[in-house]
């Protein structure tokens, strides 16, 4: 996909400009949904390039579109109908045209995309609750995005008092279908907003705690990241840090230490406060993208240091954060030829995801010295994991085909499925060395097909056949497996659509 993205920029930029222009006008001509697109993207870039106010109209009218395109649930029959679900990319799409203009604090200027596509969204929902499987997904973004867009210079008392009553109107409507906390950020923003009692204390640096007490629901802390956020676009960064210490937002205070210059700071505070290896990470990336790449080693390294057994080591959150980790700290040693750092970077990463994909980048980035010592610690690894998902794809890899044998138990070949690739291949690559193995595995996997007539994966069951066929004649058995054939040719005489492929297997094994 990269690739036929850039081969499309090349042939962009060898276009005409009269050329590139008419391409355009002919498709939103012929495309409604492009051209609306087309005009929102337009009033994006006038509103970047003169910092003029954005014009509402392209963006309600690009909303409404996307909604309307769906089709109501009104007219549905039945509970069996669907209507036409809606477009999640292009609505992500446009939820995104606001986020530029969040990062440079135009607060009111983003709300004329977010408040368009909240209230599109709001109608939506009730016709739409019971089919939905990921459009809910969008409530807390755009709960959270209009929370930090009300919260902003520029936008009046007033225009938050009209947006608190129009988000609680939307809510009340959207809590009867189980959206009952869709912009409870966002309402709390609008009336709250920077006049909560003790809040421009702590943003003075006088507060102990926030909120004052040391209590804290989800909604508080969903509304003091809104505020930091805002406090972040604004580039009021001593209020931020004031606030996120007060509140025990230990990494974003870490992280705004560094990109101030405080990196020591920073570090001191990770090293006591910093619990989870994803929020080492984030800090890591920041003190490196300040110039300080050394320290950055030196903290993931401290990082992977620890085994988490706290964190719980079983628990995956715990397990990729250590992984993304030591993956960055794999490539930035490898990039500066810190050999060592690297060995054991690479190790951790694998050990923690047991991922074919770093096996590969293990194998492609040591030294030719150093592989056979880490191939020996990875497949110790692999080979002690109670689960890894890609476990025999590793071990075919590396040619080890009675070792990924081994993994498979004949006894529970229930639990495998036989459209499984990887058990395909690792059934060819034993037919020489293990034929016995092969047969049964190949049977066990075509027999209930056959038997429970799952005509639409008949010719599955054929493959698997033609794998025991091979088997069979490995090991010197081609007479016995004929016999088998004629079994099962008679056994499923009357399965039409099976039974043309089992007398092709018997003919081609004459």
């Amino acid at each position: 996909m990269k690739q036929a993205a850039n081969e499309r920029a090349e042939h962009l930029r060898a276009i005409s400009r009269e050329r590139l222009e008419a391409l355009v006008l002919e498709r939103a001509e012929r495309d409604e949904g492009f051209a609306l697109w087309l005009d929102a993207r337009f009033a994006a870039s006038v509103a970047d390039e003169a910092s003029a106010l954005l014009d509402p109209v392209p963006f309600r009218r690009r909303a409404e579109a996307l909604f309307a395109s769906t089709g109501s649930g009104r007219h549905r029959h039945g509970w069996g109908e669907r209507s036409a679900g809606i477009d999640e990319a292009a609505l992500e799409q446009l939820i995104d045209e606001a986020e530029p203009l969040l990062a440079t604090g135009r607060g009111a200027h983003a709300l004329t995309i977010l408040k368009p596509v909240a209230s599109g969204l709001a109608a939506y929902w009730p016709e739409n609750a019971d089919w939905d499987e990921t459009l809910h997904e969008f409530f807390p973004r755009l709960d959270q995005l209009i929370a930090q867009a009300a919260l902003m210079d520029g936008v009046s008392q007033e225009a938050r008092d009209n947006l608190a009553d129009e988000l609680a109107d939307w809510q009340r409507e959207l809590a009867e279908f189980g959206a009952d906390d869709a912009f409870a950020t966002a309402i709390a923003a609008c009336m709250q907003g920077w006049d909560e009692p003790g809040l421009q204390a702590t943003l003075a640096g006088l507060g102990q705690s926030w909120p004052p007490g040391g209590g804290s629901d989800p909604l508080d802390a969903d509304l003091t990241r809104a505020r930091l956020a805002a406090l972040e676009a604004m580039g009021r960064g001593e209020h931020f840090l004031n606030l996120s210490r007060a509140a025990g937002f230990h990494c974003d205070h870490a992280v705004k230490l560094a990109q101030m210059g405080r990196v020591g700071e920073a570090v001191a505070l990770a090293h006591v406060r910093l619990t989870t290896h994803g929020d080492l990470l984030r800090l890591v990336e920041v003190v490196a993208s300040v110039g300080r790449v050394e320290t950055a080693f030196d903290l993931a390294a401290w990082g992977l240091s620890r085994d988490g057994r706290d964190e719980g080591e079983e628990n995956w959150h715990h397990r990729a954060g250590r992984a993304m980790l030591a993956r960055w700290l794999r490539e930035k040693a490898h990039e500066v030829g810190n050999r060592d750092m690297m060995f054991k970077a690479t190790q951790v990463a694998f050990e923690e995801s047991l991922a074919r994909e770093d096996f590969r980048v293990a194998k492609k980035l040591v030294a030719p010295p150093d592989w056979p010592k880490l191939r020996e610690l990875l497949l110790a690894a692999l080979t002690a994991a109670p689960y890894a998902y890609e476990r025999i794809e590793i071990l075919l890899d590396e040619d080890l085909v009675a070792d990924a044998v081994a993994c498979i138990d004949l006894q529970e070949t229930r639990f495998f499925s036989p459209r499984d690739p990887t058990l395909g291949r690792l059934a060819e690559r034993a037919l020489a060395d293990h034929p016995d193995w092969v047969i049964v595995l190949a049977c066990r996997m075509a027999d209930p097909i056959m038997s429970e007539g799952r005509s639409s994966r008949y010719e599955t069951a054929a493959l698997w056949l033609g794998i025991a066929a091979r088997a069979h004649k490995a090991c010197g058995r081609s007479a016995q497996w004929l016999a088998h054939l004629d079994g099962l040719i008679e056994q499923h005489r009357r399965k039409h659509k099976l039974r043309p492929l089992l007398e092709e297997l018997r003919r081609t094994a004459k």
